[in-house]
């Protein structure tokens, strides 16, 4: 069987969309069946991780949407199955397959698509694989769609997490020495304004004088949540990373006593997994896919994020739980786990057609 990946990126990419490809294609090339995984990207941001046994990574694709047309037009096939691993991509899939198997992660799949084309084109789909529930809904809700439907959540490997002791560099770089850590790590940008930086900001006035909350991650809405802070009050108890090294995300982790993102359009959330496997207690909302990464509260507590009196509630709560710990119940979201799930996807929607 050979399979063709049509990704915006995966492979030196950043972000949680392309780990989560990046995933998906491991998981992809381990089948038994699968021969060969061709992965043409439309962007590349950084450096390349190793590829995995069977991968063909096009790298000039990202070179510009030519280059990738190009890549499209070159794609040698034939292919037992098309990944189509973003929505906005339907139309350019439309040159290789009618009938993609189409991946769906978050917001950008809650409401019609801006291009009238591609809502059309969602009618030919082999199947669609959603990363939660509540993104496999909305899409059904405006869409219509009643074909194959499959559920693929994150993965997470535990074993590059873990708890550590609190790294004294970055204490004293983010001068959170004697503090009790509130974090948000994400895109700090206007589009995303529904992470729930606000929410929070908002209720730390309320909190006892030695919280303080970190935000971890640049943007262009940094500016106006620095101001809201100073207008709060509190502008000595927020702290920016700004953009930080991918290195220095799990030391960012353990240095927070809760991590709390109080959210509204989160297809998922990969980032209340990594908070837990570094044993730190979690506050996800429930009108989002955060509620679906947190197993619906059995993994972290959740909020209405409209309700600033259970945000404070649960901060304090989560204040006092006690000592770190790595939930058992993580071991859903495994990489073993999703890798069976991508096996069983590919036997259930592979079959050439």
């Amino acid at each position: 069987m050979r399979i063709l990946h049509l990704g915006t990126d995966s492979f030196g990419g950043y972000g949680g969309i392309a780990l989560y490809n990046r995933e998906l294609i491991a998981a992809m090339a381990s089948h038994p069946s699968v021969d060969e995984v061709v992965v043409v990207p439309r962007i590349i941001v950084g450096q390349c991780e190793a590829l995995p046994e069977k991968v063909t990574f096009v790298a000039s694709a990202a070179r510009g949407r030519l280059a990738y047309l190009n890549a499209l037009r070159k794609a040698r096939g034939p292919f037992d199955l098309v990944v189509c691993a973003h929505v906005n991509l339907l139309p350019l899939v439309r040159m290789i397959t009618k009938r993609p198997l189409l991946m769906l992660y978050g917001i950008e799949a809650w409401k019609p698509l801006r291009d009238p084309l591609s809502n059309r084109l969602l009618r030919d789909v082999r199947g669609i694989v959603s990363i939660s529930d509540v993104t496999r809904e909305r899409f059904a809700g405006w869409s219509h769609y009643v074909g194959p439907s499959l559920l693929l959540p994150n993965s997470i490997r535990a074993e590059w997490y873990g708890i550590r002791p609190r790294n004294r560099s970055l204490i004293a770089r983010y001068g959170l020495d004697g503090k009790r850590v509130l974090m948000t790590l994400g895109r700090v940008v206007a589009a995303e304004r529904y992470k729930g930086f606000d929410e929070v900001l908002e209720v730390l006035p309320d909190l006892d004088g030695d919280i303080a909350y970190l935000i971890a991650g640049g943007g262009n809405d940094v500016p106006r949540l620095k101001q809201k802070a100073a207008g709060l009050g509190i502008a000595d108890r927020v702290v920016f990373t700004g953009i930080f090294p991918e290195e220095e995300k799990t030391d960012l982790y353990n240095l927070a006593d809760v991590y709390v993102m109080p959210s509204r359009g989160e297809g998922f959330g990969f980032v209340f997994l990594e908070a837990l496997a570094c044993g730190v207690p979690v506050i996800a909302s429930r009108l989002d896919g955060g509620r679906e990464a947190v197993r619906d509260g059995r993994l972290g507590q959740l909020v209405d994020p409209t309700n600033p009196a259970e945000i404070r509630v649960a901060i304090r709560d989560a204040l006092a739980a006690g000592p770190k710990r790595i939930p058992e119940g993580l071991e859903y979201f495994s990489y073993a786990n999703f890798e069976r799930r991508t096996h069983a996807i590919i036997g259930s929607l592979g079959s050439s057609s």
